[in-house]
This record gives C-alpha cells, sequence and structure tokens, in this order.
C-alpha cells in the first residue's frame, strides 16, 4: 500500500512526464477532483485523465515544481508552480507561444493506497492575464 507522500509524488510525476493514463491509475475508481478557479468537476479517473489530457496538449511544456508537500495521515496540501508555454488553443485561447506561470495549492485526501478526493486552487485571473498577452 502506497502512503500519501508517495501518491502525491507520483502524482506530480505523472503530472511532469504528461502521462495522463498514469495519473488515472492513482486515483480511486470512486473519486473526485476539483478545480476550483476553472470550476471544473470530475468525478472517475477517465474524467480526469481527459481534463489533464487537454491541458498537456495545449502547453506541451507543461511543468509543475512542488514548493512544499504538507502531510497530515492521509491527507496532504502541496504548494507548486507551474510553467509553460500556450502552443495550441486552450479554450478560447489562441496559442502565440505566451508563457504561463501559476502559483497553486493542491489538497490530496488517501484512501486504501488511491487518491479518493483532489481539489485544486489557482489564480484563474492570474491565467488570462498571461495567456491573453501578445509574447514580445
Amino acid at each position: 500500500m502506497s502512503s500519501t507522500r508517495q501518491l502525491v509524488t507520483s502524482l506530480y510525476k505523472a503530472y511532469n512526464d504528461h502521462r495522463p493514463d498514469e495519473v488515472a491509475k492513482l486515483y480511486s475508481p470512486a473519486c473526485r477532483h476539483r478545480d476550483i478557479a476553472a470550476g471544473a468537476e470530475h468525478e472517475s479517473p477517465e474524467q480526469i485523465a481527459a481534463g489533464i489530457t487537454w491541458l498537456f496538449e495545449a502547453l506541451p511544456d507543461l511543468h509543475w515544481t512542488c514548493d512544499a508537500i504538507l502531510v497530515d495521515g492521509n491527507r496532504a496540501a502541496i504548494t507548486y508552480e507551474l510553467t509553460g508555454h500556450l502552443l495550441n488553443r486552450f479554450g478560447s485561447y489562441k496559442p502565440a507561444g505566451q508563457s504561463l506561470r501559476l502559483a497553486g495549492v493542491q489538497f490530496v485526501e488517501v484512501d486504501n493506497g488511491a487518491i479518493i478526493s483532489s481539489t485544486d486552487y489557482w489564480d484563474g485571473g492570474a491565467l488570462h492575464r498571461q495567456l491573453s498577452a501578445t509574447p514580445d
């Protein structure tokens, strides 16, 4: 059985390897992921993988740097910085190589060796300002 810290470390490795299939494997079949800024909610590993695939396609050099991982039993809080460049369409944002740098916090809850809940908080206004800008 994986520890909470091991699961979180594996989650961010799968993010950085751009492996939505590996991300999905870390979640319990009965799970929930909430993306607060985007107003999105996913309730299966397959939905979570589909959501992250769209992100990887738009920002193919996307990278998470974990600043801190705080673990309390079966729960973890992760502060991170997300960086990348918009190279493909992302919703209403047209690609022009815009740089993206976002700070965020994700809360993860684990049960029986799998993630059962994750909630991601980041600044939607910062994303909009950065992806709306015309690169120099």
